[in-house]
């Protein structure tokens, strides 16, 4: 069937909700093998030789997130070439962008090859361990060039609408990846191999997505944006670019000053808090870029005003949904690792790891992501970057003096602290320049939300009682929560049929 920008533009109610199922799909896949694969890599590779690879997984993130703020950008530009039916200038966008990933990758492992060296013994890393974790570093870069050439070409697709097309090349990516670390990581000095397998989902996640962007994108000379359309996107990047540092001060930063101040097998442990409390913050997310491209339309369309009555009449309905899952996904997490990985003292660390971080993350997709989706289809990600500024300089303030003084908890309890702070400012922010109000639920909408959470955190205390771990202890461990949410749901429906 062919797409076309009118077809893909404007979704009703019943194409956006299968549009959010299928970038559902290619947030959740990633998440789930690497859940998967969790296990088996502490097993394989051992406490120390894991909390390197999470730290290298750190800074991967890291270099993904300061490319000026273009990959962020990359999905609304696309987005508004698409309403426009051009896609001679979608083209030259995604050349651009390319051109620069491989710029920033050449660039990079050129500065890592020689700072990694000085670096690698600043680190509680055992001496042992030096040469392998000067290699893996000293290639991130290169890594992370084909991780943006891939996710380059979601953005195309996600901003045609395609979120089909995307959930099918973020699936073969990570079929790509779980492959490789089966049958390449053995059981000692593998890390190698892991890094290998890590490029190889990238680049199948470029090719797949070269392969189902077709007519999404065309080239003719000239084959770069014009002068002008430069300085549009990067003043817009430069921006976003501002907004993604707090990703990498809540994240990144974290685990680095934990490789600091603790052995590097303490990084390890954050990794697995913060992939839990980043997969349960995903789940609202699954909506974020739909409805981004949605509320991008609809600006293209109708103006800032029809904008703004599409985003009154979204956030009635995301912020209570948001309060009811996150209550009962905070009262879930400190029980899951335990339930997952086993009892020992430092899976449980692991579990308030992911506790503490997850309610700073719940209280920021509550307020933000309706005005985050509004800001940016608006053409004013610069909202966006000063409350994200705010987090970022307030949490680097306070991850070092929390750090020395409660050590792991203290470096996260910063960030989800500084994180509700400058949550409140954007929505403070946003009602002061664009005039969106704030949305306030219901009273019947908090009571279900404590309800949820009691009856989750309640079960979960029984199931720890069990004894369970593993693939079967991680299953049962979803039950509560989902028993919680139906309780909060009960309370929904009886305030709507109250009203």
């Amino acid at each position: 069937m062919e797409h076309t920008a009118e077809a893909e533009s404007r979704p009703g109610s019943r194409r956006l909700a299968a549009l959010i199922g299928f970038n559902g799909i290619a947030q959740v896949a990633p998440m789930l093998v690497l859940l998967g694969l969790t296990p088996v890599l502490i097993d394989r590779l051992g406490a120390d030789r894991f909390g390197i690879w999470s730290l290298a997984i750190l800074a991967l993130g890291t270099l993904t997130t300061l490319d000026g703020g273009v990959s962020a950008s990359l999905a609304r530009f696309f987005a508004v070439h698409a309403a426009r039916d051009d896609r001679h200038e979608a083209g030259r966008l995604l050349v651009a962008a390319m051109l620069l990933f491989l710029a920033v990758g050449l660039a990079g492992t050129g500065i890592a090859w020689v700072v990694v060296p000085a670096v690698v013994p600043l680190l509680h890393i055992p001496t042992a361990l030096h040469g392998e974790a000067t290699v893996i570093l000293r290639l991130l870069p290169a890594v992370a060039s084909l991780a943006l050439a891939g996710d380059a070409l979601v953005a195309l697709l996600q901003g045609n609408g395609r979120f089909r097309e995307a959930a099918a090349a973020t699936v073969v990516s990570v079929i790509v990846f779980a492959a490789g670390v089966l049958v390449l990581v053995g059981r000692g000095p593998h890390l190698r191999a892991l890094l290998g397998a890590t490029a190889l989902r990238y680049v199948a996640l470029a090719l797949a997505g070269l392969l189902l962007a077709g007519g999404s994108a065309a080239l003719r000379r000239p084959l770069l944006p014009a002068r002008a359309v430069v300085r549009e996107v990067g003043g817009y990047a430069s921006r976003m670019q501002l907004a993604s540092l707090s990703g990498f001060v809540n994240a990144e930063l974290d685990g680095f000053v934990i490789a600091a101040v603790a052995p590097v097998r303490y990084v390890g442990y954050y990794g697995i808090g913060l992939q839990v409390a980043s997969a349960a913050r995903s789940l609202p997310l699954y909506a974020f870029s739909p409805l981004l491209t949605r509320l991008t339309t609809t600006f293209g369309r109708g103006g800032r005003a029809a904008a703004k009555a599409e985003f009154l009449e979204l956030e009635g309905r995301w912020l209570p949904g948001v309060a009811g899952y996150g209550v009962a996904a905070v009262a879930a997490a400190a029980f899951v690792v335990p339930l997952w990985l086993g009892h020992q003292h430092r899976y449980v660390l692991s579990g308030i790891v992911a506790a503490v971080l997850l309610v700073g993350y719940v209280v920021h997709v509550g307020l933000t992501g309706m005005r985050t989706c509004y800001v940016r289809a608006v053409g004013r990600p610069g909202l966006e970057a000063r409350y994200s500024t705010v987090w970022t300089v307030l949490n680097a303030a306070l991850t070092i003096p929390l750090a020395l003084a409660a050590g792991m908890i203290g470096v996260v309890s910063a960030t989800a602290l500084t994180g509700v702070v400058a949550s409140v400012y954007f929505v403070v922010l946003c009602r002061r320049e664009e005039g969106l109000p704030a949305v306030v639920p219901r009273r019947v909408w908090w009571v279900a939300a404590l309800v949820a959470a009691a009856v989750t955190a309640g079960g979960e205390a029984a199931l720890l009682r069990t004894g369970l771990h593993g693939v079967a202890g991680l299953a049962v461990s979803c039950l509560p929560p989902l028993a919680g949410l139906g309780a909060f749901a009960f309370g929904g429906a009886l305030q709507r049929g109250l009203s």
